[in-house]
């Protein structure tokens, strides 16, 4: 079988590194693109996605990479053949959110951009230390610049729940159990809103599931491209959890 076409779409001030512990486990059944998240909004990255995208793909994207990534499908171009959707949310960002994303912001165009980097990589760790480190790492070479580009797209998303429902592509979505920052409820309201969707919830993991969990994630999904490939069906599963939450970023 030929390898999988599939762009990979990363987070706020990442970059390939995000996704690479996954593209290493897949490498001998996918074809990887990364996305560059040049754009000032969220529709300019997805656009970006578009002109770097073979005849055919799939689209793989986490946290604020979902949210292109969603983008993308919603367009409904048939060169899309599948959604892969990793600790994101289909919402707007929420009052608190726009603050704290404001505040964040703020606190870089002052010239703190030292302690923004701590914040996110503190925030998206969830507690463990490799995953903090490479955060960091990733936001400080990014530099002022891309944070201050990316948190604005972020924080002026669309909320695209209402549109999920002409998503008919296979979609899988996938959920860090322990994500404080996009909870599996965020990720189980995609799931229940996309008719073709599969959720699984990844036990242990945080929000950077890529890197804090990669031999699960890898494996749901190699399982879900290889079936999508083969023309079968995987079954949703009994992993959804209520739709109470209202966090995000």
């Amino acid at each position: 079988m030929p390898k999988i076409p599939v762009v990979f779409v990363p987070g706020l001030t990442a970059d390939a590194r995000l996704w690479e512990p996954v593209l290493e486990e897949l490498s001998d059944v996918v074809d990887p693109l990364v996305a560059p998240t040049q754009g000032d909004t969220i529709a300019a990255m997805a656009d970006e996605v578009f002109a770097i995208a073979p005849e055919r793909f799939y689209i793989a994207g986490t946290s604020m990479g979902g949210y292109v990534a969603l983008d993308v499908a919603l367009r409904g171009d048939a060169r899309v053949a599948g959604l892969v959707l990793a600790n994101t949310s289909a919402r707007a960002a929420n009052p608190a959110q726009q603050e704290r994303g404001n505040g964040l912001i703020a606190e870089a165009e002052a010239g703190d951009f030292a302690g923004v980097v701590e914040k996110l990589a503190k925030a998206v760790a969830g507690g463990k230390e490799h995953v903090e480190e490479l955060a960091a790492r990733m936001a400080r070479e990014a530099g002022a610049e891309a944070f201050l580009r990316q948190q604005r797209a972020v924080v002026a998303r669309r909320d695209r729940r209402e549109e999920l429902s002409g998503i008919t592509i296979p979609t899988l979505v996938v959920a860090g159990d322990d994500d404080k920052i996009t909870p599996p409820s965020l990720n189980n309201e995609i799931a229940r809103l996309i008719p073709a969707a599969e959720l699984q919830i990844v036990p242990g993991s945080g929000h950077l599931t890529t890197v804090d969990a990669t031999g699960e994630l890898s494996a749901i999904i190699r399982t879900w491209l290889l079936a999508q490939e083969s023309g079968q069906e995987t079954h949703r599963g009994s992993t959804q959890a209520p739709l109470t939450a209202t966090a995000g970023v």
